[in-house]
């Protein structure tokens, strides 16, 4: 059932603080906005925290590097653990590390999520990023390299085109075993509470629907991301953690995928019409 938090009583808000141990929380329309800090965003985690909660920033933003996430952090009047911050970039790091992920990765995404991967020790093949001939027959050779890519990784990618898609195409089709991977596969990004930008979720979608098979997503909402949450941070019983975001595609539906708690706040892609709407 949901409910509006201002109309909670007294009691009934200090019940619902209590039921939860663990805050873990989206970053872009939550706890900052393009602008800058969102107001009383850091007296609120300093009162969770100071009530014993524990918070951690769960982004679906690999574009963003850790010392930006860092910085973003201290302007609330917080730092931020490097253990505390989880993106496509780290959990797709770690779930490959987790199936002793051994061949060439080709990626569609970010430099600084190209840079973890890199520094995790995996091959990693890109582009291409210069224009190509308007012909058929003259970008066949381009797509068709016939490396042995044994995984596809999709995210945010400002450069992405269409030559990049028909390459990833091409080692998904010629190999069944070649793996699919979402990172941040948000169809919408929210920019301010009325201006949203297409997202990375329907480059993903293409692919899907090209190969027909399924992705491994490793951003919100996907469940992967849930078991490596609970894994991490030891949360054993689901409903002790609370998901704050501010997309119900992504956000709500992460949080009730995990069967954690959820709470959306309207700072930033969702409206009270949006909420109304569902």
């Amino acid at each position: 059932m949901t409910k509006r938090l201002l109309d909670l009583s007294l009691e009934d808000k200090q019940r619902f603080v209590a039921s939860f141990d663990y805050v873990l929380t989206d970053c872009d329309g939550v706890v900052w906005n393009f602008h800058g800090p969102i107001e009383g965003v850091g007296r609120a985690i300093g009162v969770l925290k100071d009530a014993g909660k524990k918070v951690v920033y769960v982004s679906n933003n690999s574009v963003r590097t850790l010392e930006n996430y860092k910085e973003q952090v201290h302007k609330l009047g917080h730092e931020l653990a490097e253990e505390d911050l989880i993106h496509p970039a780290i959990s797709v790091v770690r779930y490959l590390k987790s199936i002793n992920f051994q061949g060439l990765i080709y990626a569609i995404c970010a430099e600084p999520f190209l840079k973890l991967l890199k520094e995790a020790g995996f091959e990693v093949i890109t582009g291409p990023n210069e224009p190509q001939p308007e012909s058929l027959r003259l970008i066949i050779p381009v797509i068709r390299d016939k490396k042995p890519v044994k995984a596809v990784i999709v995210d945010h990618d400002f450069n992405c085109n269409h030559t990049k898609l028909l390459r990833a195409e091409m080692y998904l089709k010629s190999d069944p075993d070649c793996l699919l991977i979402g990172g941040g596969i948000d169809c919408r990004v929210s920019v301010t509470p009325n201006f949203t930008v297409l997202g990375a979720g329907y480059y993903l979608e293409m692919l899907e629907k090209s190969i027909g098979r399924k992705a491994t997503i490793l951003g919100k909402p996907g469940q992967p991301l849930g078991e490596q949450l609970k894994k991490q941070f030891g949360i054993e019983q689901d409903k002790r953690a609370l998901f704050v975001g501010d997309m119900i595609a992504q956000d709500v539906a992460f949080g009730k995928v995990a069967g954690f708690q959820t709470l959306l706040v309207l700072t930033g892609g969702a409206s009270k019409s949006d909420l109304d709407a569902v």
